[in-house]
């Protein structure tokens, strides 16, 4: 239901319409050509449709549990991305955004468009979430390993199939990041991180009772794990494991990101 702003435009296409497009053969290098002209006319009133409703998408549709306008996903961005995926596209791939029915053919652009934003509305706008948060808790803690994997996965070992081998990215062990977003709950976990064990020797948990606001404190204490935190910290002192066994962070730059959490 979030989406029927875009599928309001989606009527049911009578078939003799379909049908009806088979009926006047033509010339192939003519019908290739105004094949061309109306996937782009198609294209055009996709994106027309779109910019009319922007207002509505950022006000009503991209919403913080269901709220509060994100301030991660907005028209602009989304618009601009959906561009790049429909006249570039990524490894021959693009975003399909209807056939060359110059009636109908748009409709079909729509419904795939609201079924792209009712996926990621699951799973990150209402979030307010680019990076994955740290959700998996474990032994009644958030492990800080959760960034190598939550629910007993490794992501730094999922594989591509064997005809996509060629574009999977190697691990470097070296490499060290800190993720953008996170959960916004009182005593939320902060932002995952990785880096090599000279870096982290060993990871603990996100202690999400711990009162971090103590101005009274000798010296005083902050919440300065992320901006409008109100609880918890990071919490090295022993090493705790996540579901998987890790300790540590090394390699495990991999967690979910993007509008659909792609590890």
């Amino acid at each position: 239901v979030e989406f029927v702003v875009i599928l309001r435009h989606i009527r049911a296409i009578p078939i003799q319409t379909i049908t009806s497009l088979q009926e006047t053969p033509k010339p192939a290098k003519t019908a290739a050509v105004n094949n061309h002209k109306n996937v782009e006319s198609t294209a055009r009133k996709v994106f027309d449709i779109l910019d009319d409703k922007q207002s509505v998408i950022d006000d009503t549709l991209f919403l913080y549990q269901g709220s509060v306008p994100s301030t991660v996903y907005r028209y602009e961005g989304f618009v601009a991305g959906l561009r790049i995926m429909v006249e570039d596209g990524v490894a021959g791939k693009h975003f399909y955004l209807g056939n060359s029915d110059p009636t109908n053919g748009h409709l079909y652009g729509l419904a795939n468009i609201a079924a792209f934003i009712g996926q990621s509305m699951k799973e990150t706008i209402q979030h307010d979430a680019c990076d994955e948060n740290s959700w998996d808790q474990y032994n009644d803690a958030y492990p800080l390993s959760n960034a190598c994997g939550q629910l007993g996965q490794s992501y730094q070992d999922h594989r591509c199939p064997e005809h996509q081998r060629h574009m999977e990215c190697w691990v470097d062990p070296d490499m060290s990041i800190r993720a953008t977003t996170h959960a916004k709950w009182y005593g939320a976990p902060g932002p995952l991180f990785c880096g090599p064990k000279e870096e982290y020797p060993r990871t603990g948990i996100w202690d999400e009772t711990y009162a971090c606001h103590n101005p009274s404190a000798d010296p005083p204490e902050t919440c300065n794990a992320y901006e409008d935190q109100k609880a918890g910290r990071y919490d090295n002192s022993r090493a705790v494991p996540n579901r998987n066994g890790r300790t540590d962070v090394e390699g495990c730059c991999w967690w979910g990101r993007g509008v659909i959490q792609t590890t």
